[in-house]
């Protein structure tokens, strides 16, 4: 009897954002707005725990930067392009409506006819979701190796949110934005492999999802067309994050799905060596912590230096706690992400 195939991470490859941007930097831009409503100066680190986050150069090529992080995974598996048969695109910042940018990432890959590529979008938690996908397709051997790939770019929409508060002063603006001001840019590559090529790198043992689609409004990035607008290319693009609301149910939703991923895995809190998880803030951190029953010290974090990367920030994040020997062989290792939505998904893996 043929044995059903494994799903292992054979590799990561990250690219980092160039240009450092402190937070001080940040609320520089809005100086006038926070002397206006008596801001005081270092609110967003204060509050948020991100003291610099890193941003792509103007105009940078989203598909360009993927491209170079999937070629870093890809060298690190010693493996080229030709051994791929799948690409998942799974960034919330893409290139456009249409074509995927999976497309766009294959091209400058040099893949060939034979790959599938599509683009996948759940706020935060695309990248592990389409782990997911990549070990359902594997597992029912429809694909041997998939590529995973997200980048962020976050200048843009937080140029846009200081520039919207610098027009209309308002603490509740101020609230909405907090969140939007901790956006950071990069790129994130995994190399998802079946057993059946490689069982070299961490395996994966399980994954549990929830969602709590009441909240579906807490979070909300896209355009917006004004009251009374007559010319459609005046639309506004706009992030805006209800961060209590966000916090609280989020919260619940992840107390919920942690419980949830325990029972399927038949594990105890005390089982699991490390997590990784998204990269919020500090606020998030010190309340989902102990609300799962972890020690920080149990947990890798990049926000204070990187932010918030949306997608990126998971991989992105143990990639480089596997680089400083915070993963080690044998550690049971959980991915505990969450979106807005809400949505919520966990991964286990075996690290190796």
């Amino acid at each position: 009897m043929t044995s059903i195939p494994e799903l292992h991470l054979a590799a990561t490859g990250i690219e980092m954002a160039p240009c450092v941007v402190t937070s001080v930097e940040i609320e520089q831009m809005m100086s006038s707005t926070w002397k206006r409503l008596g801001i005081p100066n270092g609110q967003i680190e204060q509050l948020t725990g991100v003291k610099e986050r890193r941003w792509w150069n103007r105009n940078t090529s989203i598909s360009e930067m993927s491209a170079r992080a999937v070629s870093k995974a890809l060298d690190r598996a010693g493996m080229d392009i030709s051994a791929v048969d799948r690409i998942i695109y799974a960034g919330v910042c893409r290139e456009g409506f249409e074509p995927a940018t999976a497309c766009s990432v294959a091209h400058h890959l040099g893949a060939g006819d034979h790959v599938e590529l599509h683009d996948l979008s759940n706020a935060c938690l695309g990248a592990i979701d389409a782990v997911v996908l990549a070990e359902d397709s594997i597992r029912s051997q429809r694909h041997e190796v998939t590529v995973v790939v997200s980048c962020e770019s976050a200048r843009e929409i937080v140029e846009i949110a200081c520039a919207k508060i610098e027009k209309n002063p308002d603490m509740d603006l101020f609230t909405k934005s907090l969140a939007t001001w901790t956006g950071g840019s990069g790129a994130a590559a995994m190399i998802l492999t079946s057993s059946r090529i490689s069982d070299k790198g961490p395996r994966l043992l399980g994954s549990a999802h929830g969602s709590d689609s009441r909240w579906h409004q807490l979070c909300r990035w896209g355009v917006k067309t004004p009251p009374n607008l007559e010319d459609p290319a005046e639309r506004l693009e706009y992030m805006e994050t209800d961060a209590i609301g966000v916090l609280r149910h989020g919260v619940e939703l992840g107390v919920k799905t942690w419980n949830r991923f325990l029972e399927q895995l038949y594990w105890k809190p005390s089982d699991v060596d490390r997590t990784i998880c998204h990269q919020v803030g500090s606020a998030h951190r010190l309340e989902i912590m102990p609300s799962l029953g972890i020690s920080p010290d149990q947990d890798f974090i990049t926000f204070p230096f990187l932010g918030n990367i949306g997608t990126v920030s998971i991989p992105m994040t143990a990639a480089l706690a596997a680089e400083r020997g915070f993963l080690q062989s044998g550690h049971k290792v959980a991915f505990l992400g969450i979106g807005s939505g809400l949505v919520c998904r966990m991964l286990a893996w075996e690290w190796r």
